[in-house]
Order: structure tokens, then sequence, then C-alpha cells
């Protein structure tokens, strides 16, 4: 009977024919998984001594660099003007720029101070929605390195590409996030001036979906803009040139040309054992999050 045909065998292979095997499907491990093992390579960064050091090389002081220059011609403004206000005649013009100066540099410390402040300092715990839109508003306002210090270890080893957002025009390409460059390369082509375009973030509401231990959810409202370079140019000429009708096309070209795209999205943060949020997934939609 051991000749009898099975008729649930498999069919075997004839002369001259290879037997063929169902390929399986790769099985996308559970999210669990995923965050279980991000959750521990971001643990094992916070305990190498010199990896947090480069991290907090690399997100800097809460006051950035230009910040710190306007503030100090200010400070030399004001004292100048102190000084020399009493010894230089009103009508002299020498005693116009000394009291123009200062307000001018006055406003504007004060302005990329307040601008500098509304980002959370790294070294400090914050909640996780007020890291992420830190981590947001860093990649607008050019803060590459204080963005990639937000990364996870998991993050950083994506190879990432530029999100969608409708009408916006956005460049191209696949970037590593490795390093802060990758991180200033792949904003560049959707959130900060690049490819020709001037370009805007703007987080409207980050507040908490789930926070289950080391890991949250945050939903982010955001508004992005972008609108060519050239006429911006072309508007800065002409308002210099003509003024009043200057300022007018500025406006004109402005609300003719801008692209505008509003979104919500969710992004995930771990905590790691150092009481910091860290973005799990680099990708800005979390559509190629790591599994």
């Amino acid at each position: 009977m051991s000749d009898e045909l099975n008729p649930y065998a498999p069919p075997e292979a004839g002369p001259g024919e290879r037997a063929t095997t169902k390929k399986k499907k790769k099985q996308k491990r559970p999210a669990s998984d995923a965050i279980a093992e991000a959750l521990a390579r971001l643990n094992q960064h916070i305990d190498d001594a010199a990896a947090v050091a480069v991290d907090q090389k690399e997100a800097g002081g809460r006051l950035r660099g230009v910040t710190i220059v306007f503030v100090v011609i200010a400070a030399v403004a004001i004292v100048s003007m102190v000084l020399a206000v009493q010894t230089i005649p009103s009508r002299d013009p020498a005693f116009a720029l000394l009291i123009i100066f200062p307000i001018v540099f006055g406003i504007l410390a004060v302005a990329l101070c307040a601008v500098d402040l509304t980002i959370a300092p790294r070294g400090t715990p914050a909640r996780p929605e007020a890291t992420l839109r830190s981590f947001l508003k860093a990649m607008a306002m050019g803060r590459q390195g204080y963005a990639w210090a937000c990364l996870s270890p998991t993050a950083r080893a994506q190879i990432v590409a530029p999100p969608s957002l409708g009408e916006i025009p956005i460049g191209s390409g696949a970037f590593s996030l490795a390093t802060p460059t990758g991180l200033k390369d792949w904003s560049s082509t959707f959130i900060r001036i690049g490819h020709g375009q001037i370009r805007s973030a703007q987080v409207k509401r980050a507040s908490i979906v789930r926070e289950d231990g080391d890991v949250a959810v945050v939903e982010v409202h955001a508004i992005f803009q972008a609108w060519p370079q050239w006429a911006n140019i072309v508007a800065a000429v002409a308002f210099v040139v003509i003024r009043l009708l200057g300022a007018i096309l500025y406006l004109v070209l402005f609300l003719a040309l801008r692209k505008r795209h509003e979104v919500t999205f969710q992004k995930t943060l771990l905590r790691g054992k150092n009481g910091l949020w860290y973005v799990y997934a680099g990708d800005l939609f979390e559509d190629d999050a790591p599994n």
C-alpha cells in the first residue's frame, strides 16, 4: 500500500522541473515589541556618558549664538547712549542715532530672547507635549542640533523622505538622521528655507492622546507655509526703492503665492531613565515608523 498515491501530499517536481515552495510573507513585529526594543536602545544610549555629552553639546543652551550677539550689541548701544547723551547736543545728527540704535537693537534682542525661551531646556525633564513642540519649533528655527538631540537612537538609525504637505512644494531625496547635518538637509526640504522656498511652521496645538509609563502619544495640529524665495527678494528690493508701494507689493505677492497646509498628526515619544522624552520615529508622520 506504500505505493498508493496520497491525494493530500504536495505535488512532486517532474523531470527537469524545480520544486516550488510558497514564500512566507515577512511578519511585522508587534508594535509593543518594537517599542520595547527602542526603549532598551535608548537606555543603553543614556548609559554611554560620551554619547550623552554629544547630545548636550548639540542641544546647546537656551539662547542661540545670534541672540547673545544682539543682546551684547543692545547693551553696548544703551551704555553708549547713557554716556554720550549728556555731552552731545540734541540737534546733532549723532544724537538721533544714539537714541535709534538702542531702541532697534533692544527690540531685536528682546524678540530673539522671547523666541529662544519658548524652547524647553533639553537638560531638564519636560512634559512629552512640550518636548515635541520644542522639537518641531527647533527644526523650524534652524536649531538642528537641538532637534537631533531629541531623537531616540531608533529614530537616528532611520533614513527618511520629506513628508507630503499638500500643495506646498517640498524637496526630494532620502536622508539619514544619524547626524545633525542629515536632519538639517531633511528639514530644509519641508520646514526650513531651502530649494527656492521660504518656509515656516506653526504648532497650534500639542496634546497628549495617551501616556503609558515611558511611552506617550502626542497629537499635534500644525500649519505649514511656503512661498517662493524670488518673490521675497523682489518685494524687498521694491520696498527699498519705492517704500509704501513696495510694502503693498510684498503683501500682494505673499497672499498670491503663499501655499498653506494645515494638518493633524500623532507622534510617539519615549522616556529614558534620565527623565527626558525622546522622539521615537524620525519620519514626521510616522508613516514609516521603525518595526
